[in-house]
């Protein structure tokens, strides 16, 4: 069991993409929210509850290759149990075509357990790696 928030975080970013929850060495709330406040027209903008954010993960990730985030910085803030990501990240979608990304990431983590992620992207970028 992970005891830093900020090293859990990092193993949290690892496993979130490809929801990967029971990989993660910390637990996650079962009143999990996801938010995506820039997700692009047809896709939720929240996920509420651990079992619904992960299903939604999973089958999103039958899309395209792994998605994984890189370039990540991880800090603090003046809340104990919140911490803000840069990250950059990428996939090889379903179609062929290179998606890539920048994201600012909030990860609210309490007692070691995640109980929210809200995640900012561009969505352009999202749709165009889904055009054919």
């Amino acid at each position: 069991m992970i005891t830093d928030i900020v090293e859990l975080a990092h193993k949290w970013l690892e496993v979130l993409p490809e929801g990967k929850f029971d990989d993660l060495p910390g637990q996650i709330s079962h009143d999990f929210v996801l938010r995506l406040p820039f997700a692009p027209p047809g896709v939720p903008s929240e996920f509420r509850g651990r079992d619904f954010a992960q299903q939604a993960l999973s089958e999103s990730a039958k899309n395209r290759g792994p998605l994984v985030f890189d370039n990540v910085v991880l800090l603090r803030t003046e809340d104990p149990e919140l911490l803000v990501a840069t990250a950059t990240g990428g996939a090889t979608m379903g179609n062929g075509k290179e998606y890539r990304n920048s994201y600012v990431i909030f990860v609210r983590i309490r007692d070691g357990m995640v109980i929210e992620h809200i995640e900012y992207l561009n969505p352009l970028n999202v749709i165009e790696a889904f055009a054919d």
